[in-house]
């Protein structure tokens, strides 16, 4: 088994910042590191410009393709695959950082960060790009020379490179009861995630959220193709499959962890939607990889 680690912010910027920026040949002694999953407790813009490689993220192996982007969500677990010949950029930042340049201004405003039922990647025109490289190399320049306010600038363009990313993710012509919709979803999977391991039913997040559960239900498939109640669903189980293959505890100790008063009912749960048992998943995953 291999145990996950929890890597935080400062380990990999290595300075009080909670930002750094990289040429990938730079990061590289880290992708080394971190080629065994590890949880991301801070967010991470991968930039790549030339040749092809692979990570895996949440389980699910996803290709690094020439002129692509591919955003990391806090929390999510990551495996560096096949990442030698990537050529490109690598950002890593906290919410902490962005919100001190932005007064009542957070991450959450950038619905590629907090929307979960997507990974944002995308491929893009060389000239998209350039745009983004030079930012990255202006940041790049300010970390270099710490001149007065250079952490001002940092912010200043970090916002930039987020402004473009969420039109590349969010198109302006979605219309005001989409956009407003997509908001009520973002909500709902941040109320997700600080609360899955206590509430388990739609009608709860419902409540906290003002609206009706069906109204709610509504909006997550119109939108999203996906139940409210699945959404919430994804959750423990992803959080049950990181568990079970990272984490050295018993199925009844995991039950416990995520909400689940009966052992039983937890088994009988992960298999109604795994298809395989809390202990076939660990060993048949175990097995393979």
């Amino acid at each position: 088994m291999c145990e996950i680690k929890n890597i935080k912010c400062n380990e990999v910027t290595q300075n009080e910042l909670k930002f750094a920026v990289y040429h990938t040949s730079d990061f590289l002694p880290f992708m080394q590191k971190l080629n065994i999953p590890h949880r991301h407790n801070y967010f991470m813009i991968l930039l790549n410009e030339k040749n092809f490689g692979s990570q895996l993220i949440d389980f699910k192996e996803c290709i690094i393709e020439p002129l692509s982007v591919t955003c990391l969500h806090y929390g999510q677990i990551h495996q560096w695959l096949d990442y030698s010949t990537i050529d490109g950029y690598i950002l890593v930042f906290e919410d902490d950082f962005f919100a001190l340049r932005y007064q009542n201004y957070q991450l959450s405003e950038f619905s590629f960060l907090t929307y979960r039922h997507q990974q944002p990647y995308e491929k893009v025109s060389e000239e998209k790009f350039l745009q983004w490289k030079t930012i990255a190399l202006w940041m790049l320049q300010e970390s270099a020379n710490n001149h007065k306010d250079f952490e001002k600038s940092l912010r200043s363009l970090l916002n930039l490179l987020l402004i473009d990313l969420n039109r590349l993710f969010e198109p302006n012509s979605l219309n005001s009861e989409l956009k407003q919709s997509l908001q009520l979803i973002h909500h709902f999977e941040e109320l997700i995630d600080k609360y899955y391991k206590e509430k388990h039913f739609v009608k709860d997040y419902a409540s906290m959220m003002y609206v009706r559960p069906n109204y709610l239900n509504a909006v997550c498939n119109a939108v999203s193709s996906i139940s409210a109640g699945d959404l919430i669903r994804n959750r423990i189980l992803l959080e049950a499959k990181r568990l079970l293959i990272h984490e050295q505890k018993t199925v009844a100790e995991i039950a416990y962890e995520l909400g689940f008063e009966d052992n039983s009912y937890f088994g009988r749960f992960f298999k109604k939607y795994e298809n395989i048992t809390p202990d076939g998943f660990k060993k048949k995953y175990l097995k393979i990889n």
